[in-house]
């Protein structure tokens, strides 16, 4: 299948969310090969780029797909999902984890979404799990944001308002009930994490200097359960 060929399927399946057969025909192809693995992550990269938060749920919807398959490629499908991929011709796709970094302060509703999903992800497939606490510097940035984004404001699951963060092509970040059950299994990774091999690593390189008590307040609530 050409490239065009790829930029029609993913098209199609983002006006029509419900074509199982769509979806089905994309796993099968992917099944044991890279090449045509790389090509349909590297367009479906670029539609959580770009498409509306409210168009995000058919292109994750394929991902989950695509990245629960069991085959010698999924790891590799893991990283270039997680971690970005650059092809032959040099040119970059960046991953959901560079996907939040990049869209915390202008879409902040992608970032929230895209946390979401790796979560979701993690609950569903050890694989997926297992990737994400080899690198925990990079995912501690991720929860440290999104714990960031929930207590900026005074919020209480009584006042929270019912727009999911899925449903909305707004950008700004809506605190739901949703997002503080993302928050909560994203910071139960980290705390997995502590258990089994000691505090992560911090990412230092940082651009929010809030990012660094955010960091100590985590590791202090840890310290609390723990106790």
């Amino acid at each position: 299948m050409s490239l065009e060929q790829n930029r029609l399927v993913i098209f199609v399946r983002r006006e029509v969310g419900t074509s199982l057969i769509i979806c089905d025909m994309m796993v099968y192809c992917s099944f044991c090969n890279y090449q045509f693995s790389e090509n349909v992550l590297k367009l479906l990269i670029h539609q959580y780029m770009t498409a509306s938060s409210n168009e995000l749920k058919p292109v994750f919807s394929i991902l989950t797909e695509l990245l629960l398959l069991e085959d010698p490629v999924q790891s590799q499908r893991i990283k270039i999902v997680i971690d970005g991929v650059t092809d032959g011709a040099g040119t970059s796709y960046d991953g959901l984890l560079a996907t939040v970094r990049l869209n915390h302060a202008t879409d902040s509703r992608r970032s929230c979404n895209c946390i979401k999903f790796l979560v979701s992800l993690a609950g569903k497939s050890t694989p997926i799990k297992d990737y994400l606490m080899q690198i925990p510097s990079k995912w501690q940035w991720a929860v440290n944001w999104l714990k960031k984004k929930m207590s900026e404001y005074y919020w209480t699951p009584s006042s929270t308002s019912a727009t999911s963060n899925e449903d909305s092509n707004r950008k700004s970040f809506q605190r739901t009930h949703s997002a503080q059950s993302t928050l909560e299994k994203a910071k139960a990774l980290l705390t997995e994490l502590d258990t089994q091999e000691g505090s992560p690593e911090m990412d230092t390189n940082e651009e929010e200097a809030d990012n660094t008590s955010s960091s100590k307040d985590q590791v202090d609530e840890s310290s609390k359960k723990k106790t």
